[in-house]
């Protein structure tokens, strides 16, 4: 057993220790949640003391999510104790009457992070994959599997649990992640992985990307070193899903090391390019101008991305990918990489 998992063992047995001390002594039976970030939850639902929210289970706004993180913290022990691992979609079928709706069971998962200070991927309960994935790139399973992207016609479906990758074999010479799905197929329509005179790796996390895609980028940036490129929409949206890659989730702050890559080189679209390359622009919609404010309150930004959000709220214009696919594999690309003209 491996000590980080000996660790989430020790931790869930006190936690529930600790709640078995309450009940005995007849106190209310309370689980305090470090309140790391409260993206997930309204203040009305909890309630908040100091660096801790407390779910109290004689509380009955909050009962329903006490049962759910206990029941996790059974799980996850019994899984830790059997090397097993299991599905969000599995623990919800396993016991509808309790989980009651997938969504509810993510957000007390990332409760069990924080009360375990680790990330998502250390659990043992995993949610599917939807990243993509084509190009110069071989994944060697632990149980021997060979997943070899060079033999398949076009991408595949990254492995749910990317811990069970045991080496990433590759001749490529960078990294390219695109935001959207259709801008991935349409590069791979244009035969863009031989015009671009480097070998390169191919990725989408399909909009927001889940764990396993930032993990796999993560890997192949620290263990194959290769340089990591990102393509998004010119908009606050796509800024934040760069920033998702680069930085980490806000909401998961707590697991950000192994699954951000502050290295990674934003290539576009880039704000400032608005007027000169698209004519397909649209207007800012007061939703986007509510998460420009909204990015532009975080204290990690870099002057660069701070300065492209700022010429958002300018002019006031934003613009997709899609609105410069003609030219993206035999011009644009190319160039911002081979000129360094990235953020």
């Amino acid at each position: 057993m491996s000590s980080d998992n000996s660790d989430i063992l020790l931790t869930v047995e006190q936690i529930v220790l600790d709640l078995i001390t309450s009940l005995m002594s007849c106190k209310k039976v309370t689980l305090e949640i470090p309140n790391n970030c409260r993206d997930w939850y309204t203040t009305d639902n909890y309630d908040i003391v100091g660096k801790c929210r407390k779910v109290v289970y004689s509380v009955k706004r909050s009962r329903h999510r006490f049962c759910l993180i206990v029941y996790l913290l059974a799980e996850i022990h019994q899984l830790h104790l059997t090397g097993g691992s299991c599905t969000i979609r599995g623990l919800y079928y396993r016991n509808t009457q309790v989980v009651r709706s997938q969504s509810y069971i993510d957000a007390a998962k990332m409760d069990v992070c924080r009360m375990l200070n680790t990330a998502p991927v250390n659990l043992g309960i995993l949610s599917a994959s939807k990243g993509l994935i084509t190009g110069d790139i071989k994944l060697l399973m632990n149980n021997g599997d060979v997943l070899d992207c060079n033999v398949y016609c076009g991408a595949i479906t990254l492995p749910t649990d990317f811990e069970n990758v045991e080496r990433i074999v590759t001749n490529a010479e960078m990294v390219l992640i695109v935001e959207k799905e259709s801008v991935f197929e349409s590069l791979l329509a244009c035969n863009a992985l031989s015009t671009f005179g480097l070998r390169f790796i191919l990725l989408t996390g399909k909009g927001y990307p889940d764990c396993t895609t930032r993990r796999i980028v993560y890997r192949l940036t620290v263990e194959c070193n290769l340089p990591a490129y990102i393509l998004v929409d010119a908009d606050p949206f796509g800024i934040e899903i760069m920033l998702v890659y680069q930085l980490g989730s806000q909401a998961m702050n707590f697991s950000a090391k192994s699954l951000a890559t502050p290295t990674l080189r934003w290539i576009g679209l880039h704000p400032s390019e608005i007027d000169s390359i698209s004519n397909r622009s649209v207007p800012l919609t007061q939703h986007d101008n509510k998460k420009i404010v909204d990015i532009l309150s975080r204290s990690n930004l870099s002057l660069g991305v701070r300065q492209e959000l700022c010429r958002l709220q300018q002019v006031q214009l934003k613009a997709e990918i899609e609105s410069v696919i003609d030219f993206l594999s035999p011009y644009y690309i190319p160039t911002k990489i081979n000129r360094n003209l990235f953020i």
